[in-house]
């Protein structure tokens, strides 16, 4: 599955919150759940043309990762964890009737996790020994991997041979040109996280951010899908210097007020200031979880970011989504 880092590592600039002192990772494996939740289709027809032509799309897939753990059901702990849990499987509806197995196997962590080959082998094999059906296989790789990794999983000893293929989609691999020219919606979102992976410095991660927000206001894609991908741009350019934050709102509002971009979501110091107005409202502490949770229900109705509001809310991420359905 994906993994934020393993266990020996230190957390990064990137993952320190700086107005609080207190250490926050990334929610990386939220993030591109929510992105296959929202733009299935789109980010399908960007990894597997193919399927993506033989899809009814018509249709929502069916998400099987509840019942994928089912499957895995062994008292060996590192199954259980980042990094070796298969994130998604789905059933995509096929044209003409049927379904084909399709699994998605998220890799967020660009070092660690032993080989990625082999536990893709091993995923499959659970898939079929469980539902009979041999299973489409997909990995997106979110950041570095080792040099020469293999692509293929291959096994041979006393005449009998196993060799395991996958489609994998490498962010680094992507051309720039091409994303930022497609009219597809998955494509900038994309773009976005390739960006986040390049960027070394804030002012470096701010160009990319006014960039990609300037590319999402000349598209013509719908107000909601304008509303949803401005979020996930937001939250993978995710900006913690206050002054270069401060000109992007500013920079946003422009964009605004010319008609580009339809919806804002709130800065993360303005998510604060709702924590703490509605926490007094409601005649709440701060730290009592009641208060927290509706102050949480708030924000998701309005809108805002599961990673902005575990920040500055103190909740896991996990009662966030626990929240969202």
């Amino acid at each position: 599955m994906t993994a934020d880092a393993t266990k020996d590592e230190k957390p990064t600039s990137e993952q320190t919150g700086e107005s609080s002192g207190e250490t926050y990772r990334f929610d990386h494996d939220g993030f591109w759940k929510d992105l296959i939740e929202k733009f299935f289709y789109s980010l399908l027809k960007r990894a597997l043309p193919e399927l993506y032509e033989d899809a009814d799309k018509t249709r929502e897939p069916r998400f099987l990762d509840k019942e994928f753990r089912d499957i895995l059901n062994t008292a060996d702990p590192k199954i259980h964890t980042s990094p070796h849990f298969a994130d998604y499987l789905l059933e995509v509806p096929l044209k003409g009737g049927g379904a084909e197995w399709f699994m998605l196997h998220f890799e967020i962590q660009g070092r660690g996790g032993g080989s990625l080959a082999e536990r893709m082998y091993y995923y499959k094999s659970l898939i079929y020994c469980h539902y009979r059906r041999e299973p489409a296989a997909l990995v997106i790789i979110t950041d570095r991997r080792p040099e020469n990794e293999p692509r293929y999983y291959s096994h041979s000893r006393y005449g009998t041979e196993s060799n395991y293929r996958y489609n994998k989609l490498s962010l680094m691999d992507l051309d720039d040109d091409e994303l930022t020219a497609s009219d597809n919606p998955a494509d900038l979102v994309l773009y976005a996280a390739k960006c986040s992976l390049r960027s070394s410095a804030e002012l470096q991660k701010y160009n990319f951010l006014r960039k990609t927000v300037e590319l999402l206001g000349e598209r013509g894609w719908s107000k909601n899908d304008k509303r949803d991908l401005l979020l996930f741009i937001e939250r993978i350019l995710y900006l913690k210097d206050e002054k270069l934050e401060a000109q992007y709102i500013e920079y946003r509002q422009q964009l605004r007020q010319e008609g580009k971009i339809v919806f804002i979501p709130m800065g993360e110091r303005e998510v604060a200031e709702q924590i703490k107005r509605q926490g007094r409202e409601e005649g709440r502490l701060e730290g009592r979880l009641e208060g927290k949770l509706e102050v949480a229900r708030n924000l998701l109705a309005d809108g805002v970011s599961p990673d902005v509001i575990v920040r500055n809310t103190g909740l896991p991420i996990e009662k966030i989504r626990e929240l969202m359905n």
